[in-house]
């Protein structure tokens, strides 16, 4: 382990075979497959949304459930238990994410309106493992990662690793980010185990790029890609950490599980680069820098769960009660607005660095705490029942810098009930249904607003949804669901302050197709039809459209992964497939980009070196070379992503 992770660390950059070289000839160690096996689609059971490893696959992310960003909502789970998250995850810390949403959040404690992202730490295991990884591009770029697997004692072991990723990004420009993440974990018998876990990262030299807001209906001339076209001077900077407590332990005839988690994003320095009034043919009217920093989003929290599971005859159940909250503080605003006049949003236009300050920030505090107690039951092979009541205590204070503003103090006190439930109608076909109340956070005002960064107080959020699933094969599930979300609908207002203008009803269908069609053969496809409605008197008045802004009607994907002779072949080859309809453009519904699709192609290569398992993992995206628009909330343009390759070394030694 120690000859690889020395040679590890003088590879460079285009001697991918030197480096297979020098692992061969270390002395082999006991064997954990862990990062070559790593294969989303292979180990997706459906297309709502999975990520292992570095590779995500499904309809949803962590940042778009059924047109709605569950992070933002406060969505997030580590190990099952609530999470106040702050800022990404350390990929040096998780083996990978779910998104528990529909079926998929059935039989899951106290679920939430916008879905749940739940992520999975990297636990060690009981042989010592080494994994290097090695990645060239995309555009050039360079990424490396060490991660190890060290058992100490009997059921106690370390896994963590460190990774770096110097990066060139689409629109040109550079970044840097560096990432560590270190887990304990401590299991005196197979159903008790303690865990203790920290990392973070670091991003640097990260230039804002440039985002356009139009002039009028028409689209802009294509913006050229790979081509930096912002102030190389505005360079952002920030450093992330999260830490965390576990505790699964019996108690008797009870279990508790228990998670105390600390996530915290510090902001040297931040810029936004906006063109305004940009025209057909990439002039822009106005030009103007937000120049940010000294900022800081930190939150204490957690979740202590005791239940107690028994069987009585075809009858499962179980019983919990939760206690979860969260204290948070946020430092912001203080900005300074640097205008650059007219410019272009089509050619290099750099400017002189000017004088920059920023003003004193403003504090955001909130303190929650959640109670809540649930009950599930699992009639063997008929059908579940879960049911919920919660009482969330909600306190939210502003304290702006600006004396002229007044200060802000908000309460809320909610009642949040869940009912969901399945049905099994025949051998293969299964009905389920829920409806869910939450209170969530609102989105944060985007970068044009006036009121920049501010965070508006929670919002009590509903859903229903109901579907069925049909097993295809012993190892393929058809999936088909509506559903029904609606929220408070946050966006800019004529004078561009971002605040409530009325509801929104995110109304949809959404296929999953998921499994192993043949063997070698996994398929992981789905579409979500939505119908996004807003009401309200901002719609009433015709100051905006019923459609929100950057919304979609129409999302399909197909993944499918071949690998020959049953399974079992050293070579396996991907194929993915993404279609997005036309997308709403602007507030007045009077614009809209069109259509998109974009198709991957890759493969993969298992060998052997020495007695070490190793993958040559290569990757074609947008290989037809797609130019579209991705459309902001609050209306803002950047342009898709050209084709790039990727090429990647895994080892585990």
């Amino acid at each position: 382990m120690g000859c690889a992770m020395k040679n590890a660390g003088r590879a460079s950059v285009g001697r991918l075979a030197w480096v297979i070289a020098i692992a061969g000839s270390c002395a082999p160690v006991p064997l954990l497959a862990q990062r070559t096996e790593e294969n989303a689609v292979t180990q997706s059971g459906d297309a709502f949304g999975r990520s292992v490893g570095s590779e995500r696959v499904g309809l949803y992310s962590q940042d778009d459930v059924r047109g709605f960003d569950p992070i933002d909502a406060g969505n997030a789970r580590i190990e099952g238990l609530y999470f106040d998250q702050q800022d990404r995850v350390p990929q040096r810390l998780q083996s990978g994410s779910v998104i528990r949403v529909g079926i998929s959040a059935q039989r899951y404690p106290f679920p939430a309106p916008t879905g749940i992202v739940d992520y999975a730490l990297t636990l060690p295991g009981e042989r010592a493992l080494a994994t290097i990884e090695m990645e060239r591009g995309p555009f050039g770029g360079f990424a490396g990662a060490l991660e190890v697997e060290i058992p100490i004692a009997n059921g106690l072991g370390i896994a963590g690793g460190v990774g770096g990723r110097n990066q060139i990004r689409p629109e040109g420009g550079r970044n840097r980010f560096r990432n560590f993440g270190v887990v304990m974990q401590w299991q005196p018998s197979p159903d008790a185990r303690l865990i203790a876990f920290g990392g973070g990262y670091s991003n640097a030299g990260d230039e804002a790029r440039p985002t356009l807001f139009l002039s009028g209906d028409a689209l802009p001339v294509h913006v050229p890609r790979q081509r930096y076209l912002g102030q190389e001077w505005a360079e952002r900077n920030n450093l992330s950490r999260t830490f965390g407590l576990i505790a699964n332990l019996p108690i008797g005839a009870f279990r508790i599980d228990a998670g105390l988690f600390q996530s915290s994003r510090m902001t040297g320095n931040a810029f936004a680069d906006i063109l305004t009034g940009v025209t057909p043919d990439g002039r822009s009217a106005a030009r103007f820098i937000i120049a940010d920093g000294n900022n800081e989003d930190r939150s204490l929290s957690g979740e202590v769960r005791l239940s107690r599971s028994w069987q009585s005859g075809a009858f499962s159940h179980k019983v919990a009660v939760s206690l979860r909250g969260r204290d948070k503080q946020r430092l912001f605003g203080g900005t300074q607005r640097i205008a650059l006049g007219p410019s272009s949003a089509i050619a290099p236009d750099p400017r002189p660095r000017p004088l920059i300050g920023v003003g004193p920030e403003s504090r955001d505090t909130v303190e929650q705490l959640t109670y809540g107690a649930a009950y599930s039951l699992d009639w063997q092979g008929r059908g579940s029942v879960d049911l919920s009541l919660s009482r969330s205590r909600y306190r939210k204070a502003i304290d702006f810098a600006d004396l002229l503003r007044p200060d802000i103090a908000v309460r809320d006190d909610p009642w949040l009930a869940t009912a969901t439930g399945s049905l099994i109608l025949a051998r293969k076909l299964a009905l389920y249904g829920g409806y869910v109340r939450g209170l969530e956070e609102a989105p944060i005002a985007p970068e044009i607003a006036i009121n920049r960064n501010e965070a508006p107080p929670a919002t009590r959020t509903r859903q229903m949804d109901f579907g069925l699933r049909y097993a295809v094969s012993d190892h393929m599930n058809l999936i088909a669901g509506l559903f029904s979300v609606k929220k408070p609908y946050f966006n800019l207002d004529t004078s561009n302050r971002f605040r409530e203008l009325g509801s929104v009803d995110n109304r949809g269908v959404e296929v999953s197709l998921a499994g192993s069609v043949a063997p070698g053969w996994s398929l992981v496809a789905g579409s979500i039809f939505i119908d996004p409605k807003i009401g309200g008197e901002a719609v009433r008045t015709r100051q905006i459209g019923d459609q929100p802004v950057g919304s979609l009607r129409r999302r399909s994907i197909v993944n499918l992964d071949w690998r020959p002779a049953a399974g079992h072949s050293p070579l396996s080859l991907d194929f993915a497939l993404e279609s997005l309809s036309a997308r709403m453009a602007n507030a007045a519904n009077t614009l809209e980009v069109g259509p998109r699709e974009a198709l991957n192609v890759g493969g993969r290569y298992r060998f052997a070196i020495g007695s070490h398992k190793a993958l040559l993992r290569g990757q074609v995206t947008n290989l037809f070379n797609d130019y579209g628009w991705q459309v902001s909330s609050s209306g803002g343009f950047t342009a898709s992503s050209s084709r790039t390759w990727t090429l990647q070394l895994v080892a585990d030694i």
